[in-house]
């Protein structure tokens, strides 16, 4: 079965670099599974029709108005983007995103028929305090009834950039909570993904692919990522 593979640029990048990642990328053989690269917002434009995938990195969880600096989901529809990420740990953390933002800016993306891509994820001193579980359902409450498809990457905040990944066994006891909690679901991991560790993550059937960060940058680790299963 196809995987999701999904890149996450963050802040990083220029035209020309992301061009030559793309060239790069496009070199590479022997990719069967789909890949979407998340790009920050000044380029989304320029590479929308793009053979591969991509998404934007956020959206407001405006319609439209006085929202200085905010990308509405029909500005990303209008520009050909089909995906988006909400939620993520870093915007949860710097722009103070609530749950109740992040189901808002769900809607918003819903309206326009593009796919969100939620993620969530525990900080360490959760994980300590037994309190997974209902730190877990707290985040996914608002998405339980939907009849949507929902593609959750779990991103223990913990993780994120420290070469620190849970064990398979933690890895599997959130999926199976996830899928406890929502009916139509695909589940992808992050947090320190790489080429070291993807095979192991990707070859295990409780997962639906994985949302690469600070790897994915380079075009030839995150096609052996990509290859990986």
């Amino acid at each position: 079965m196809s995987k999701l593979i999904v890149a996450n640029f963050k802040m990083n990048g220029t035209k020309s670099s992301i061009t030559q990642w793309f060239n790069d990328f496009s070199e590479e053989d022997n990719i069967s599974n789909e890949v979407i690269v998340a790009l920050p917002s000044p380029f989304l434009i320029d590479f929308a029709d793009n053979d591969i995938s991509v998404a934007a990195q956020n959206v407001s969880s405006h319609t439209s108005g006085a929202f200085t600096s905010q990308v509405s989901a029909e500005m990303l529809k209008d520009c050909g983007i089909n995906y988006s990420i909400i939620g993520h740990s870093e915007s949860r953390e710097f722009l103070k995103e609530t749950d109740e933002d992040i189901f808002n800016k769900y809607n918003q993306l819903i309206k326009y028929s593009i796919k969100p891509i939620i993620c969530i994820g525990e900080p360490l001193r959760i994980r300590e305090d037994n309190l997974l579980q209902s730190f877990i359902s707290s985040q996914l409450k608002q998405f339980e009834d939907t009849e949507n498809e929902l593609i959750i990457a779990y991103e223990p905040i913990w993780a994120i950039g420290s070469g620190l990944i849970p064990t398979i066994e933690d890895i599997n006891e959130v999926s199976k909570l996830i899928r406890g909690l929502c009916k139509n679901v695909k589940i992808l991991y992050g947090g320190s993904v790489n080429k070291e560790n993807a095979s192991n993550l990707l070859n295990n059937s409780n997962i639906d692919g994985v949302l690469v960060g600070g790897a994915s940058l380079d075009p030839k680790e995150f096609a052996n990522i990509a290859q990986s299963c």
